[in-house]
């Protein structure tokens, strides 16, 4: 009955050895996964184009701080009515606390618009000189090149590629600083209102890491 139950969760190994270092799983050979030759040359031209807006970066980057703060501020306050206010203290400083709630989240949501507005107009600007930069290049490059790559080759570079660097200036860029601001943040008031009950969130954790990293080897 045991051998049943655990039958679905086993990982087997379709793996046939075809010939000496060589290795072919059931949809053909196992390529090497693809790692950047040079990261510090990359983000370094990558920063030569965000550069030149770097002030509304600074100020986008500012936004971000703020609209971090403003998201953990909210809860705080929620939870700060929960202990007091609900238990019968009303009247005027309970008016003065429903104002200042909607005043931060709607000064939360006015932050997040204009962020993600100016990180638009920045991945757009920065995108726009990459492919002027690119086309021009192109037109320098002797014939040769283009007889020893294919088309499709070339035409990724001009295209996927840059998609790639836009969508990661528009939105993921954004989203890893604001989660690891949030993430900070949040910690940070955990141990301030209750290290113990912290400490008991935080014990989880391993446990899921491990769980998730079990269930992704048998999905992929």
């Amino acid at each position: 009955m045991f051998k049943a139950l655990i039958e679905p969760f086993r990982h087997p190994k379709l793996e046939v050895g075809l010939g000496e270092g060589k290795v072919f799983g059931a949809m053909g050979a196992r390529k090497p996964k693809a790692k950047a030759k040079n990261w510090s040359g990359t983000l370094g031209r990558i920063w030569s184009y965000l550069a030149e807006r770097r002030a509304k970066l600074l100020l986008v980057l500012f936004m971000v701080l703020l609209s971090s703060g403003l998201s953990l501020l909210g809860p705080y306050l929620i939870s700060r009515a929960v202990d007091h206010y609900l238990e019968g203290d009303g009247g005027r400083t309970w008016v003065i606390f429903l104002v200042t709630l909607a005043l931060v989240y709607l000064l939360n949501s006015l932050i997040s618009w204009l962020q993600n507005i100016w990180m638009i107009e920045i991945a757009q600007e920065t995108v726009y000189r990459m492919r002027t930069d690119l086309f021009s290049h192109l037109h320098r490059l002797p014939i040769s090149f283009f007889n020893r790559r294919q088309q499709g080759e070339i035409m990724s570079r001009l295209t996927n590629d840059i998609e790639n660097i836009s969508s990661t200036l528009n939105s993921s860029a954004i989203q890893i600083f604001s989660s690891i601001l949030t993430l900070v943040g949040t910690v940070g008031v955990m141990l301030w209102l209750s290290p113990l009950l912290t400490l008991l969130t935080f014990i989880v954790v391993p446990l899921m890491m491990l769980g998730m990293r079990w269930i992704t080897r048998r999905t992929g």
